[in-house]
């Protein structure tokens, strides 16, 4: 099993509550753009609001990294997460005690049409924090807050790559003048699978393990495509970096 979609994992009520957690960023960083009591009758999919957003990108690149960043420490968004107990889903995925599980890297992803400029190739999540070297060690949440498809630019996973080892990766220069470093996987592990698209409906966790190949599809839709990313390790693991830093000589035979 490379990945297992679970259903209604964040409440409707709390979609809203995150888009309204958005919304208040936005008028806070770019007044300008967002006037206070808009409303909006579609929240992640209103047009408006969705126009407002792609013109505050545009136009105000560093007050949109501020607030992009400030949502990700928010201790409204990180509440709403936790109390939504998706550790029981990594639980179950991993089939470990959730005692075990470190939490990392809350984020709420912002992925706009044809943006082609922040998209990552194929990537393992373990070949970036090596966390743990074992892929079925860590758990990686994808929850988008609409539904997902190939048009807006769904995950597309690497059926079995979850088994390979986080050492089929290598650092890749993007661009040319201003260029920016990806870890991604070498083409000759990638040409041993078959890519997979996977639908996920609104609110739902698309659960894969952290070593599996993956990345998201380019978004050709007129809408911004809002995803929730939780990553869970099994930090009581041989494998985990930090007892690995202990024991060098374990390390070497891990690896």
């Amino acid at each position: 099993m490379s990945y297992k979609i679970y259903k209604n994992c964040i409440t409707n009520n709390n979609s809203k509550r995150i888009f309204n957690l958005v919304v208040k960023s936005c008028e806070f960083y770019c007044p300008s753009i967002f006037h206070k009591n808009k409303s909006y009758k579609k929240t992640w999919l209103d047009k408006k609001f969705i126009d407002q957003m792609i013109s505050f990108r545009k136009n105000f690149k560093n007050s949109f990294s501020a607030m992009y960043q400030s949502i990700r420490v928010s201790n409204e968004f990180q509440k709403i997460l936790f109390k939504s107990n998706l550790d029981l889903i990594a639980n179950k995925f991993l089939n470990i005690n959730k005692n075990k599980l470190l939490v990392q890297g809350m984020q709420l992803r912002m992925d706009f049409p044809n943006d082609k400029r922040n998209s990552y190739g194929w990537h393992q999540d373990n070949a970036y924090d090596e966390c743990n070297l074992y892929s079925k060690n860590g758990a990686v949440l994808w929850i988008p807050l609409i539904d997902t498809n190939k048009k807006n630019g769904t995950l597309i996973i690497k059926i079995g790559s979850e088994n390979s080892s986080f050492k089929c990766s290598k650092i890749f220069k993007k661009g040319s003048k201003y260029f920016s470093k990806q870890l991604l996987v070498k083409k000759k592990f990638l040409k041993k699978y078959k890519s997979k698209s996977i639908n996920c409906p609104k609110n739902s966790a698309l659960t894969t393990y952290c070593g599996i190949f993956h990345k998201s599809g380019n978004n050709t839709s007129d809408h911004i495509r809002f995803t929730i990313v939780v990553r869970y390790n099994n930090q009581l693991s041989e494998d985990f970096k930090s007892y690995r830093n202990l024991n060098p000589k374990k390390t070497a035979a891990l690896i």
